[in-house]
């Protein structure tokens, strides 16, 4: 009985180790041990994961460790810690690394989010197996005008006036573009407003285009397939809408390269991949789990996101 007791057990740590091995295949890095003086290793760990599977919006950067608790068992330990993060002005389209992007000044309304972010550390190595984040303007629009009463305010990302003043740049875009492809849009990233006096009200755009397979002249934009994420060439893009006199002013645009520039072998057809993130299922349900989601700004998904 012992023997066959003894053998249960080794099969189900030999079981335990193999579901952890495929755990952390992703990431090796043992930067995070069950100490106390890996905190910032785990904080900072968490913030390049959050980026990683964050495909909308704008890249985030760490504020503020609020706290981190330890438990204890053999062979490793389980580490949940709670930090703050501040948005920054990096799409996430955007190849620059986090660290190096800048956040939204005091008169212009970012977002923060806080998120509890857990680990399992075993045998030296560290996963996340879960983080959820709550995420909100860093200041609200009333707190905004208090601070600075002409500076912009937030819109809502679906605001009517914004979408076609986004359908217009897009369509501007695509027709000074002396690229061989046709852009279409990704994202509506950020819609912010303001009134002057001379020229009454204006609405500042942010979006993201992304590469197609159509050629530029095509006409049939509808009917255009985006070229997968890591071979795609994004663009993203800002300028001014006039409202009063519905016309968009100059753009503003940062070409990111394709990840993937290796070509495809001869007569091999470009690869074709999923729906873009807001047409996915994955952004039905991230929309499902979220409480009392503010429309001016994009939200830190739950992960992982069962679908």
């Amino acid at each position: 009985m012992m023997l066959m007791v003894s053998r249960c057990i080794f099969a189900l740590l030999v079981l335990c180790e193999l579901a952890f091995s495929s755990l952390i295949a992703q990431d090796l890095s043992s930067d995070v041990t069950c100490t106390e003086e890996s905190v910032m290793a785990a904080a900072n760990r968490s913030v390049r994961h959050i980026n990683k599977h964050h495909k909308h919006g704008f890249k985030f950067k760490l504020q503020e460790v609020q706290n981190s608790k330890y438990q204890q068992f053999t062979g490793g330990c389980h580490i949940d810690v709670n930090v703050k993060l501040v948005q920054t002005k990096c799409h996430f389209t955007n190849p620059k690394p986090h660290q190096q992007c800048e956040v939204w000044p005091r008169d212009q309304p970012g977002a923060m989010a806080s998120c509890s972010v857990e680990f399992w550390v075993m045998w030296g190595m560290a996963k996340i197996t879960k983080y959820d984040c709550t995420t909100r303007p860093e200041r609200t629009n009333d707190e905004v005008q208090m601070i600075c009463p002409a500076c912009p305010k937030l819109l809502p990302l679906d605001d009517p006036i914004g979408l076609k003043a986004v359908e217009q740049a897009v369509r501007l875009f695509n027709q000074k573009s002396e690229r061989q492809s046709y852009f279409t849009l990704l994202e509506v990233a950020r819609l912010t407003s303001w009134n002057e006096v001379t020229i009454g009200t204006v609405t500042w755009l942010k979006f993201a285009l992304v590469e197609t397979m159509c050629p530029r002249e095509t006409m049939k934009t509808l009917t255009c397939t985006p070229r997968c994420p890591n071979r795609a060439h994004h663009v993203f893009c800002q300028t001014a809408y006039f409202n009063a006199h519905n016309q968009v002013g100059e753009l503003d645009c940062e070409v990111y390269p394709p990840k993937n520039v290796t070509p495809l072998p001869e007569g091999e057809a470009e690869p074709v991949c999923g729906p873009l993130f807001h047409q996915s299922p994955e952004a039905c349900v991230c929309k499902s789990k979220l409480k009392n989601p503010d429309m001016s700004i994009h939200h830190i998904c739950p992960f992982p996101l069962k679908i």
